[in-house]
């Protein structure tokens, strides 16, 4: 996108979702050139290796394959080895 339009502006977290408050959201539009546009595009931070396998990525320069999103990954095999690692009450998790 960046080198077919130009400026990128990144407004989200892991989830890939635009994730940022009406001061983020001000700063992202102030961007915009006058009768400009804006393309909000979203997607999940996962990666995707030569092969098609979600959650490796191929990085430059090397030689093996890594995963990607690795903070993604390690809160999936944790709540994979423990479904109740993902009850949350009231901001606390429950154990």
């Amino acid at each position: 996108m960046q080198k077919r339009w130009g400026e990128t502006f990144p407004l989200g977290g892991l989830g890939g979702v635009p994730f940022t408050g009406k001061t983020g959201w001000g700063a992202f539009s102030s961007h915009c050139p006058d009768d400009g546009n804006i393309i909000v595009l979203f997607a999940p931070h996962v990666g995707i290796d030569k092969m098609g396998v979600i959650g490796n990525i191929n990085r430059p320069g090397q030689c093996h394959t890594t995963t990607a999103c690795g903070a993604a990954i390690g809160a999936y095999k944790a709540v994979s080895s423990d479904p109740n690692s993902a009850n949350f009450q009231n901001g606390h998790m429950d154990h």
